[in-house]
């Protein structure tokens, strides 16, 4: 099982505190939603951050601060559509809270390959982004989020530094 993100256990207690309800009866608790809504657009960044390292062969730290500002600048628009959603529509944040934390500690052969799918599923079905191309277009065309790949790839390729005996 892979480890389990600090934003996902953060919305497993939010979701504890809460009891069991269903997320439809929690549709008027206004003080917990604007924070379910913080910490699941981070982790939908980091899980972004983390297929990035991924397809560049980067290790999972290796994607600067810099990265992360400026794929938080791409994605304030596509967040702003999701967050006139939730106002719409408030039972939704509950509702993908519980789904990302049942798909990302529930036990299954590949969880990696299901946590991918999970979150191209949210980002289709509760961002209104039909087309993934969208995502991968607004990626590429950042100067910011390619420097720093660039950038992790370089200092991945540079030898240690030598030891001081």
């Amino acid at each position: 099982m892979p480890d389990i993100s600090p934003y996902t256990k953060g919305i497993a207690d939010c979701l504890e505190s809460l009891g069991h309800e269903s997320p439809e009866k929690l549709n008027g608790n206004h003080e917990v939603a604007p924070r379910l809504i913080n910490m699941l657009q981070g982790r939908m960044l980091e899980h972004l951050k983390t297929r990035v390292s991924s397809h560049y062969g980067l290790k999972p730290d290796s994607l600067n601060e810099e990265f992360s500002i400026a794929l938080i600048e791409v994605f304030s628009e596509i967040f702003g559509v999701f967050r006139k959603r939730v106002e719409e529509e408030p039972w939704l944040i509950f509702h993908i809270a519980k789904r990302i934390v049942e798909v990302e500690t529930n036990l299954c052969e590949n969880p990696q390959k299901r946590i991918n799918q999970f979150y191209l599923s949210v980002f289709c079905k509760y961002f209104e982004l039909q087309n993934l191309e969208i995502i991968i277009s607004k990626m590429q065309s950042d100067s910011r989020i390619q420097n720093s790949i660039h950038n992790a790839q370089s200092l991945e390729k540079q030898p240690p530094p030598p030891s001081s005996v």
